[in-house]
């Protein structure tokens, strides 16, 4: 708990810098959140390039719209940019005439420990793997969860627990 405040006292502090001018302030939050944005991507896109290209695009969009910031959750605020921003990547990718996703494995995943799950994870449905992700990798709470995914808190706990489930027959073989 006492993380999450450091966490959003850090962001907040690095957002109001932005929105003055200092664009170094960004490093803050890539080093705060970046595996957080990455993750969320990855919830929604289910692809790696396509994920780092939503990390990127949300950085940028952080530059551009800092100003916009009225607090107080800054870490919300910018999962919900990283959201929106995988959301838009996979709109234009559906819309594009030919444009099929890699077959990723996890074997192909070369990337951090805490990632080492992500294959078990896109056996989940997309909403379930955003639920799962926001509330494992963020350490966000459902009612949070709920208003990023425009759903009640309950409806984010059903999706957490379903995803839970599915997880746990995932590692036991069924």
């Amino acid at each position: 708990m006492l993380e999450n405040v450091f966490l959003n006292t850090a962001c907040d502090n690095a957002l109001r810098s932005i929105a003055a001018g200092d664009k170094d302030a960004l490093a803050v939050i890539y080093d705060k959140m970046h595996r957080q944005i990455y993750s969320v991507a990855w919830a929604v896109l289910n692809n790696r390039h396509d994920a780092e290209d939503a990390l990127q695009n949300t950085l940028c969009e952080i530059l551009v719209s800092a100003a916009a910031y009225e607090g107080p959750n800054a870490k919300a605020w910018i999962i919900s940019i990283a959201r929106n921003q995988a959301l838009n990547l996979l709109r234009k990718r559906k819309s594009e005439v030919f444009s099929p996703y890699e077959d990723e494995k996890a074997s192909d995943f070369n990337v951090e420990s805490e990632f080492i799950y992500l294959d078990a994870l896109s056996s989940l449905g997309e909403r379930e793997r955003e639920a799962v992700i926001l509330k494992i990798y963020c350490k966000m709470k459902h009612k949070e969860i709920a208003e990023l995914l425009g759903i009640t808190p309950s409806a984010s706990e059903k999706l957490y627990q379903r995803g839970i489930l599915k997880l746990r027959k995932y590692y036991k073989g069924g």
